[in-house]
């Protein structure tokens, strides 16, 4: 996911997203947080919690540089927020299968 983010930076695209922005960047980093944080597992929660902020903040940086992008530190925290709601999600559904007792299959 964070290879798409630069492969496709220099292609506009031409659908209206307009005030759906922050949703779509909430979502898309949160996406990649989640996946992330179910691929570590709980005991290593803060790699996502650092690497995904720091791909968002590379991303919008890169957009600085391309005639016809703009970063935007909104964007960015929309990116975080996404990122926080994801982990933190991850980490209390996990936390409360745990108590349960069920296990995850390998």
């Amino acid at each position: 996911m964070a290879a798409v983010v630069f492969v496709g930076a220099e292609a506009t695209i031409d659908v209206p997203i307009g005030r759906f922005d922050k949703l779509v960047h909430f979502l898309y980093y949160g996406l990649m947080a989640g996946l992330l944080a179910h691929g570590v597992g709980r005991r290593w929660l803060w790699v996502p919690l650092v690497l995904v902020p720091v791909i968002g903040a590379m991303d919008e940086w890169n957009q600085s540089m391309i005639v016809g992008r703009d970063a935007s530190f909104w964007d960015w925290l929309a990116d975080e927020v996404g990122t926080l709601v994801a982990v933190f999600g991850y980490s209390w559904v996990t936390k409360k299968r745990d108590e349960k007792g069920v296990t995850r299959e390998a």
